[in-house]
This record gives structure tokens, C-alpha cells and sequence, in this order.
């Protein structure tokens, strides 16, 4: 089987022969290339070219080929659909890494700030400027979203998927639920809190605008080529959890059964503290669990996971971002990852990977190590 084969029957709870293993190495890439520091075998190489020199199958961000191109402002990450709006003035303001957006609507006028900082190698810029300041840009912020003109761009992706060919698949799809997108994009965690306190009768307006287009979304990833498409991401139970409960969860399983119902997977990005969660997400019909992330990084293990979705949910992950730096010696980095193979046998419905991605400073040979102990140890059924 291809690494693209295993990581597509593991989504779809089919048997394979071993372990898959998708690895995700864009951080660790993206820095060492904006700061000229990729080892010298690697220069020339794309994180492709690395992947397949290391014998891992990979997991690749729709968008990344911008940051090579040093066109990183212009990557659309993960989507594939091109915005444009109905009525609406858009004046673009570049001062040095400062990008500010401003949208004049009918209903007011409206800003967003974002920084770039290539040296990090990010694939986008901090949003140091939202759009929602105040009470007064719920009427542009609603006039923006209802007059959002989505128009479907597979190109990019299908360019990607030739490249990557049997190697691995690609993350592509929505970043945020609707309320997500409002509580961390449009308004920050802080003022989403407060405003949803005192004003929640705009804030539910508002998000039942957001879920009208993401629904124009879906409509768009239904018809795409990708098999594998992400639904939200980026969650920390602390945070999100009774927000989560009320609006998370039933549009995950609103957006799975539509996706399922034209022949797609889903994919959700956990890479955050979830044990409150859990049966939250449990219930929400998605079939692929991407960016687990087990302790140490949260306090939930990869054996406790899997006793509580079972078969249900294919969880994708297990290798935590610490074990690659080199505060872990060689020994513990390998008896961890044995011991992440006894934690998920006999091996079904499980893809190793990182939680949730290779780190700046980490040993890239570990990814090949990761290879070995999967060939010496992780043939199915797995028997440690």
C-alpha cells in the first residue's frame, strides 16, 4: 500500500497492512527556509522532496507552496474557493510586514491589521486589528458576510495533489465552524465573551449569518476532488467547551452528514487540550481526528482516547511535538514511540503522526527513526 492508501483506509476504518504514518513538517520547513537554515542536502528541496528522502508519508497545508514562493500574503490556506463582494469597497494598505484590509460597505465601514513576519516562516500573519471593534460593526460585518461572492478554485489544490502524487494527502477545507470564526477571527476570544454576554441576541444573528456561508462553503468542497476534507480546528477545552457543546457540535455533524452524503471524509484539527471534549466531539458523526496531540502536551493520553471513541473516530497523531527537540534523548524519543505503538494496538483506525506539527529545532532524522520503528513494529495486527 502507498502512504496515500493507508492514511484513505484508516479514514474510512478499512484494514492496512501496517501503521500509516503522515507527518507534518511545514513549520519546521517554512522557518529554516525564510532564515536560510535548512540543512545543505534539504536546500533545494520542497517539504515534499524532504518527506519522501525520510521514507514518511506526509500531511501538506493547501497553501504552503505560496511560502516558497515568498508569496506567503497571497496563500489562501486550505480553501479552495476564491472571496470577492457584492457593493463593497476593498482598499488594501501595505506598510512594510503590515497588511491593513478596509471594506466600505453600505452599512459602515470596516478594518482588519494583520503582521507578517517571514523570519518565523509562518504561513500567515497575526491579526493584530479585527474586524469587530464595537457594537457599531455588526450591520458592515453582516452586510460583508451576506455579500460574500465565493467562487470555486480547484487549481491550487489539484497542482498539490500532483506533487505529493501517492505520498501523502493534503489538509484543505474550512479552518473554523461558524462560531468559530467569529469568536476568533471577527472578535477574539475576549471581546467574544463579553459581547456574547450582553448582546447575544446580535452574536446568534450574526452566527447564523456565518453558518449560511459556510454552507456555501461545503456546497464548494462537495464538488471539489479532495477526498479528505476538514471541517474546523484549533480547539482548547478551557475555552470552548460550553461554546463548543451549543454550536460546535451540531455543526460538525450538520457539515459530516452533508460532506458523507457526497462520498467525502471528514477531518477535524485537535491539537489542543480536549478531554472535556471528548464526548462532544464523540457524537459529532466525523470520521478523522488530525493533530492529536497526548501527554505531556495535554493531559490525556493516546490509550485513554482510544478507550473512549473506540472504533468510531480514526485518531491522527500520537507523536507530540517535544519528543523530537533535543531535550529528548534518543532512547526516550524511541520508547515513546513504541510505547504510543502498544497504546493503539492491534493498530486499526490509527495514523501516526505529529501533535500537531515538526518543531523549529527538532532532529528531522527522528522522522526517519519514526519509519524504522513503524516497519520493525507496526505491522497489522500489532503485537508489543
Amino acid at each position: 500500500m502507498t502512504h496515500k492508501a493507508r492514511i484513505l483506509a484508516a479514514a474510512e476504518k478499512q484494514s492496512v497492512d501496517k501503521l500509516p504514518f503522515g507527518a507534518r513538517i511545514d513549520l519546521w520547513y517554512n522557518y529554516h527556509l525564510a532564515n536560510d537554515t535548512l540543512p545543505r542536502k534539504y536546500r533545494e528541496y520542497t517539504e515534499i522532496d524532504i518527506l519522501r528522502d525520510l521514507g514518511a508519508g506526509g500531511i501538506v497545508v493547501l497553501g504552503s507552496e505560496q511560502v516558497r514562493a515568498k508569496d506567503s500574503r497571497q496563500a489562501r490556506l486550505i480553501t479552495m474557493w476564491e472571496t470577492a463582494f457584492r457593493n463593497v469597497e476593498v482598499v488594501v494598505n501595505e506598510e512594510g510586514p503590515t497588511r491593513t484590509v478596509t471594506y466600505l460597505t453600505p452599512e459602515g465601514t470596516i478594518s482588519t491589521k494583520t503582521e507578517f513576519n517571514r523570519t518565523e516562516g509562518y504561513l500567515q500573519g497575526y491579526i493584530v486589528e479585527r474586524l469587530f471593534k464595537n457594537e457599531e460593526d455588526y450591520p458592515a460585518i453582516e452586510y460583508l458576510l451576506e455579500n460574500s461572492v465565493l467562487t470555486p478554485d480547484y487549481d491550487q489544490y489539484r497542482n498539490l495533489a500532483d506533487l505529493i502524487a501517492d505520498d501523502g494527502v493534503i489538509r484543505c477545507g474550512l479552518r473554523t465552524s461558524p462560531m468559530q470564526y467569529i469568536m476568533r477571527d471577527l472578535m477574539g476570544y475576549e471581546t467574544f465573551f463579553y459581547e456574547l454576554a450582553d448582546r447575544s441576541h446580535k452574536v446568534e444573528h450574526l452566527y447564523e449569518i456565518a453558518k449560511d456561508l459556510g454552507k456555501k462553503q461545503l456546497d464548494i468542497l462537495a464538488n471539489s476532488p479532495a477526498k479528505l476534507l476538514s471541517i474546523c480546528s484549533n480547539w482548547s477545552d478551557e475555552i470552548h467547551t460550553p461554546v463548543f457543546r451549543k454550536y460546535f457540535a451540531p455543526w460538525l455533524q450538520e457539515a459530516a452528514e452533508f460532506l458523507h452524503s457526497r462520498g467525502k471524509l471528514t477531518l477535524i484539527h485537535c491539537d489542543g487540550e480536549i478531554r472535556r471534549l471528548i464526548p462532544l466531539v464523540l457524537g459529532s458523526g466525523i470520521d478523522v481526528a488530525e493533530a492529536w496531540s497526548p501527554a505531556p502536551m495535554t493531559s490525556v493520553t493516546t490509550a485513554q482516547l482510544r478507550k473512549a471513541w473506540g472504533d468510531q473516530i480514526t485518531i491522527w497523531g500520537g507523536l507530540p511535538t517535544l519528543i523530537f527537540e533535543p531535550t529528548y534523548s534518543d532512547e526516550r524519543f524511541e520508547e515513546y514511540a513504541i510505547n504510543l505503538f502498544r497504546e493503539v494496538a492491534p493498530g486499526n483506525n490509527f495514523i501516526v503522526g505529529m501533535g500537531d506539527n515538526f518543531p523549529i529545532d527538532g532532529d528531522i532524522n527522528r522522522i526517519r527513526r519514526v519509519v524504522e520503528l513503524i516497519d520493525q513494529y507496526g505491522n497489522l495486527p500489532i503485537e508489543i
